[in-house]
């Protein structure tokens, strides 16, 4: 086995009297020697940037070095230019129409135009969610080498998420919120209902309802409904837009919650999500209200697309 030489470093310091560069000294480095060039090296970064979702061995076998190298080098070289492997957030598709009326509603619901914090505290946001008994999501666990099938190490997947259902809600700042269990599919009629028995008695003067654009929402029956009941809605709340409705928080934080109570039946998992819901702190939904003039510019800023909100 060849013998590895070490390498030498020369050390170069600014002499203060002639401020030029002076040769110090050399100083000698251990490790084995570097089998890429700088050049190879950007070659591959630039690859990488270009093809962002290419793994480290797609992007090996297109690569050319001189000298053949492992995957896990590639990996090496693309860590140390801050191109650490990570897993993609997921984010819905968005066309040319749907980028436009998201950055003309974030416009129109800014700062400038007048949407302080105290505005938006007068908006409810509702929405519909679905409840899985036991959801399917990556999850990381540290075994010994070979023991990838050992049912010690093997994450338990149930078929159709082991049974579902759809809750409604509605938060406001201050706290007051309510949600409900939904049966089948909602129609016009049934969300009518629900506005009737769960938000119409909480309704407030002044308040304004929050609701995307589900048909069941915007039919002409609803309209007709809301007028009657005189419940003013925020307009042109736009498509593919779950970032922008702050509820949605509330119920990644009431799931996260309710399925650390390890519900074995879809009965108990209602009963565990309607605790955790109303277990969130009213300071956590009030921080949420208060984001909102920070989430509208965030939108305006990456014109119209996905923000961190």
């Amino acid at each position: 086995m060849p013998k590895i030489q070490p390498q030498t470093k020369v050390l170069i310091i600014m002499s203060l009297k002639t401020k030029s560069p002076v040769e110090v000294a050399d100083i000698l480095m251990s490790g084995r020697p570097r089998k890429t060039t700088v050049r190879e090296d950007r070659l591959l970064v630039r690859q990488s940037r270009a093809s962002p979702f290419s793994t480290a061995a797609e992007l090996h076998s297109n690569w050319s070095s001189e000298t053949p190298v492992s995957t896990r080098t590639v990996c090496r070289i693309l860590s140390r230019s801050g191109l650490n492997g990570q897993i993609s957030a997921q984010k819905p598709a968005l066309n040319r129409k749907q980028l436009k009326n998201r950055a003309a509603f974030a416009k129109a619901h800014s700062l400038q135009e007048g949407w302080i914090v105290e505005k938006w505290q007068k908006v409810d946001f509702s929405d519909e969610s679905s409840i899985e008994l036991h959801p399917n999501c990556r999850k990381y666990c540290r075994r010994p080498i070979g023991t990838r099938m050992d049912p010690i190490f093997t994450q338990k997947t149930v078929k159709f998420g082991g049974g579902k259902f759809i809750v409604w809600g509605y938060i406001q700042c201050g706290g007051v919120r309510e949600i409900c269990r939904v049966e089948g599919n909602i129609n016009s009629l049934r969300y009518q209902d629900i506005l009737a028995a769960h938000y119409i008695p909480n309704h407030r003067r002044g308040q304004i309802l929050q609701q995307d654009g589900a048909p069941s929402h915007t039919s002409a029956s609803t309209s007709k409904f809301l007028k009657a009941k005189k419940v003013k809605v925020l307009q042109d709340w736009p498509a593919q837009s779950p970032d922008m409705n702050i509820i949605e928080h509330v119920w990644g934080k009431m799931k996260e919650e309710a399925l650390k109570m390890k519900p074995k039946n879809l009965d108990e998992l209602w009963e565990s999500c309607k605790n955790a819901f109303f277990f969130i702190p009213d300071d956590f939904i009030n921080k949420l209200f208060e984001s909102l003039p920070r989430c509208m510019d965030a939108v305006l800023q990456a014109h119209g697309s996905h923000t961190q909100y």
